[in-house]
């Protein structure tokens, strides 16, 4: 059985993953995982990714009450709104990339299917409608959203990735963040193309016969 100090140091290397990667900077972000059913370590306020320590998670039931440690991060709320809406998800990462934020900037959408692999695993990326970060009603903005879908981009913000470990979450971070970078590059050479409907058969009958779930397609 995992430990907590398991728990605690698996979320302190994905933090400095996260950080290495350059889906956050300074102090932006913050990772939770649950445990116990209604409880989760969540990384504190004003802390860095990159320097995060497993003593420096706070513990928080599914109320927002600090069971041990200090200040939870002020995101807390967006946390808390995806363990309530997501019974299978234990992991949850908000972070800041900086490709998906840019497109959500300038209004491009992430959700067309583009690129196969990130169709495949992960499935659509929608854009929730822009919200005061730090708010609950950045919470709010995802509710919906995330109910149906494993990533979710925040209008000028950043993304939210869930996943039934912090692996996953982490690798549908790397993807949302890919398929950001290959809709750019597809924009300065010229143009978008979708895949079709017929190619969209075929990935899904794939994905079906691989026992693949995911959301939207």
């Amino acid at each position: 059985m995992i430990t907590e100090w398991q728990i605690r140091r698996e979320i302190v290397e994905t933090a400095r993953k996260v950080y290495d990667a350059g889906f956050v900077v300074a102090t932006d972000g913050n990772i939770s995982v649950r445990v116990m059913g209604d409880r989760l370590f969540l990384t504190p306020s004003g802390s860095c990714m990159k320097t995060l320590n497993p003593a420096d998670l706070v513990y928080v039931d599914f109320d927002g009450r600090v069971l041990s440690g200090g200040r939870p991060s002020s995101e807390l709320p967006l946390h808390l709104t995806v363990y309530r809406q997501r019974p299978d998800v234990n992991a949850v990462i908000h972070s800041h990339p900086p490709l998906a934020v840019g497109c959500s900037v300038a209004g491009v959408s992430l959700e067309p299917p583009v690129v196969p692999e990130a169709v495949m695993s992960l499935g659509r990326i929608p854009t929730a409608e822009y919200a005061t970060l730090s708010s609950e009603e950045s919470a709010a903005s995802i509710r919906e959203l995330i109910r149906a879908h494993d990533a979710v981009v925040m209008d000028r913000h950043g993304a939210v990735t869930v996943g039934k470990t912090l692996a996953d979450a982490f690798r549908r971070l790397e993807k949302v963040e890919y398929t950001a970078r290959v809709t750019l590059a597809a924009t300065q050479l010229g143009q978008v193309r979708t895949l079709t409907p017929e190619q969209m058969e075929k990935l899904n009958a794939v994905a079906a016969r691989l026992g693949i779930q995911r959301s939207g397609y």
